[in-house]
């Protein structure tokens, strides 16, 4: 089939990759996904010595005013095979410069040199409709971009006992930390296959929301309770319209020991889909880093 060619549409700019001075460990953000490929190969440019004996890699990521590194979700730690491994940290701060570090774990469990790069993942800009991300920890793929509808702002619950004292004008009282601060949203998603992805996303456990740097929230990790659906539009149409409502009630990070990579889109089961053996993969692939994120190292 011949391929056609617009000579007036924009070229196509690949993602750009980001290397460590060392040139052993790499990141290619993935826009679509907002999220952060990450590749390690020890063999590359001056070989690290025992490159061979390289089981694994820790990664972590430094985000902008916080006071410690936090574990990369699959790099806690990641498998690095004869010195090669990758990761996707789906979890990244949006429109913010952070920065990566991977260290080698020997075969023995001591730990090798650290290398360092930084990039930042771009927010919505300022104006367009769907300015909040919700994204799935354990299904990359049903993540969405949405359009806020209504964000009335936070409310916290507090947690004061006061009793009357005998003899004295004031109360005693007993107080603790605040709760987490609550979000009430509604958002708009368009298209039925949007909606069929955020109906299956807002009961798939622990999601995380993010918007843009502008709007003063931290990101926040929780899971869903109560919802609702509503049609903004007449049904049947080709291109519907629901409005979802919620609140965001924060959670603590999951834990990220021992987690597996995933990836948006892509999975074993992908992969059955599209070859028919393990030769017909083994010619596609110019290698395992290559294979695991269907070719984006």
């Amino acid at each position: 089939m011949p391929m056609i060619v617009d000579p007036s549409a924009p070229e196509v700019t690949p993602p750009a990759r980001v290397t460590s001075p060392d040139g052993w460990f790499a990141a290619i953000v993935d826009e679509p996904w907002a999220g952060v490929v990450l590749s390690v190969d020890y063999t590359a440019g001056t070989a690290l010595a025992g490159a061979a004996d390289v089981r694994q890699v820790r990664l972590v990521r430094q985000d902008p005013g916080a006071a410690a590194p936090v574990p990369v979700r699959s790099g806690d730690a990641a498998w690095a095979i004869e010195g090669i491994g990758t990761a996707y940290d789906h979890e990244a701060p949006l429109g913010a410069a952070v920065i990566y570090t991977a260290t080698a774990i020997y075969e023995d469990g001591s730990s090798g040199p650290s290398s360092s790069l930084a990039v930042t993942v771009p927010a919505p800009e300022p104006g367009e409709d769907d300015d909040l991300w919700l994204k799935s920890l354990d299904t990359p793929a049903l993540s969405a971009r949405v359009m806020i509808v209504d964000w009335p702002g936070m409310s916290s619950a507090g947690r004061v006992d006061a009793v009357d004292v005998a003899g004295s004008p004031y109360r005693a009282t007993a107080y603790d930390t605040h709760g987490a601060p609550t979000i009430a949203v509604t958002i708009d998603v368009t298209g039925a296959t949007k909606i069929e992805r955020v109906r299956k996303l807002l009961v798939d456990g622990v999601l995380l929301a993010q918007v843009r740097p502008d709007y003063l929230y931290a990101d926040r990790y929780f899971v869903v309770g109560d919802w609702s659906e509503k049609p903004t539009g007449k049904l049947g149409i080709d291109d519907p319209s629901m409005q979802y409502t919620f609140t965001i009630e924060p959670i603590e990070r999951p834990a990220t020991a021992g987690q597996p990579m995933r990836l948006p889109s892509w999975s074993w089961d992908s992969l059955a889909e599209l070859f028919a053996d393990w030769n017909a993969v083994a010619s596609s692939y110019s290698s395992w880093a290559s294979l695991s994120t269907n070719g984006v190292t």
